[in-house]
């Protein structure tokens, strides 16, 4: 019969198959860059077993998970590890999803780019950073430029997952964001959200004499679907 079981990693470190796993491990290069692709390796292979078959059994080693190492050095007091994890995280893309909490809570953090790190980083992620809309919806009012923008793009992404940030898009566009690229990625989100809300599809009428051109073409494209919408339903 088959045994399988699950050593812990110091006890494959100290036996024949820990040290060919060991030869593969990952090491820390003192540059950034090579710390970065390290983590990016790392992650990948979480949730991934390293298996040896041998004739005992099948002996298993499960690398520890750098994206929740990550997301610990998210509630540091240290601004600058906050900002190293923020940053290698947003490098690992959607397999940063594993810090999605800790990555919404960074969205109100002190720091200005720790905010934009987490915010870009969410970008990354499209519907499973569901969970993370109200806190997006509030990162809409950042006095920061390049944290709402990130903040309105990941609302899209996260498609029709993000109905619950319907009535602060609606409220910042009525108050009026200034920035066009932020305009344009909450249009876009009404379209994916607010085809059923008649004063969605109003406000987005209202906006078809943007000042700026791509966000009228924007409109334009919301405004077809909306109508073909209709026409469907009919």
């Amino acid at each position: 019969m088959t045994v399988r079981f699950y050593p812990s990693s110091d006890w494959l470190a100290s036996s024949a198959e820990g040290k060919m796993i060991s030869m593969v491990a990952w090491k820390t290069d003192s540059t950034r860059s090579d710390r970065a692709s390290s983590i990016r390796q790392r992650a990948l292979l979480v949730g991934v077993a390293v298996v040896l078959v041998v004739s005992a059994g099948v002996y298993m080693l499960v690398p520890n998970d750098p994206v929740r190492e990550l997301a610990r050095d998210l509630s540091s007091d240290d601004a600058e590890t906050r900002y190293d994890a923020a940053k290698d995280l947003e490098e690992l893309g959607p397999n940063a999803i594993g810090a999605l909490d800790e990555l919404s809570a960074a969205l109100t953090d002190r720091e200005l780019k720790v905010r934009y790190r987490a915010a870009k980083t969410l970008a990354e992620f499209g519907p499973p950073a569901a969970p993370a809309v109200p806190s997006l919806a509030t990162a809409l009012q950042d006095p920061e430029r390049d944290v709402r923008y990130y903040a309105a793009k990941a609302l899209y992404k996260i498609d029709n997952d993000a109905d619950d940030a319907l009535e602060p898009i609606m409220e910042i566009l009525i108050k009026g964001e200034s920035d066009p690229d932020v305009r344009r990625y909450l249009v876009k989100t009404l379209g994916e959200i607010g085809e059923d809300d008649p004063d969605a599809q109003r406000l987005v009428r209202q906006l078809a004499g943007d000042k700026d051109k791509r966000v009228r073409e924007e409109v334009a494209k919301v405004l077809a679907e909306f109508k073909e919408q209709e026409l469907e339903i009919k």
